[in-house]
């Protein structure tokens, strides 16, 4: 299906299923997103999806924007963007395999909260920022349906659904797993959660890393 030949209505719901299918796999984010709501709460979770989010809206600017060029250009940039990324997914796994079990969160100090809730946006934004992977999909997906004669406003809202239900399907992750109920159940067994994702990222990072010195 082409943008051309597509009608507005059709056209979005190609995005809209494709990006729907691909955010809601397995990947970095959803480890991510995991790990920080089961060690540090809802909270935490959410300040991460909200990162997520913000992150894919850099992926639709240049995706919908026709910025794909630039990775076909120089390709050296997109080794070092996946040379990056692996080496954030490495560094966050490290900490997550390494994961102790964790103590009632009513009784970290307020000192910590506030250093987990400065830092979880970030890490959201970095991990989903770094995705290669996610980068890729996104300027493949815009190449494949969207043309020139794709009018900007099709485009924005086209952008603006991908970014919403983003940031809505990552924050309903953080805000199940970071239910009191829910949490206190897997508090117990949280940290062998956490490492398994731990092992996930690490796996990832591996992986990119092994792309990038095979030349993929």
């Amino acid at each position: 299906m082409s943008g051309l030949a597509a009608s507005p209505a059709s056209l979005f719901a190609t995005v809209a299923i494709a990006h729907a299918l691909a955010v809601m796999s397995p990947g970095p984010d959803l480890a991510v997103v995991t790990r920080q709501t089961l060690a540090h709460g809802r909270r935490a979770g959410l300040l991460t999806a909200l990162g997520i989010a913000s992150g894919i809206s850099f992926h639709v600017a240049y995706g919908m924007f026709g910025l794909g060029w630039a990775i076909e250009r120089f390709p050296v940039l997109l080794q070092a963007l996946q040379v990056i990324g692996a080496g954030l997914l490495l560094w966050i796994g490290w900490g997550a395999i390494r994961a102790q079990p964790l103590a009632d969160p009513a009784s970290a100090a307020p000192g910590d909260r506030q250093r987990a809730a400065r830092g979880d946006f970030s890490i959201g934004l970095a991990t989903n920022l770094l995705n290669v992977k996610a980068m890729l999909f996104f300027v493949a997906l815009c190449s494949a349906v969207i043309t020139g004669s794709t009018s900007t406003a099709l485009k924005l809202g086209l952008g603006g659904w991908m970014i919403v239900t983003t940031g809505l399907w990552f924050s309903f992750v953080a805000w199940t797993l970071g239910h009191p109920a829910v949490r206190r159940r897997l508090l117990g067994i949280a940290h062998w959660i956490d490492r398994v994702m731990g092992a996930l990222l690490i796996a990832l990072g591996i992986g990119m890393l092994i792309s990038v010195a095979g030349g993929g």
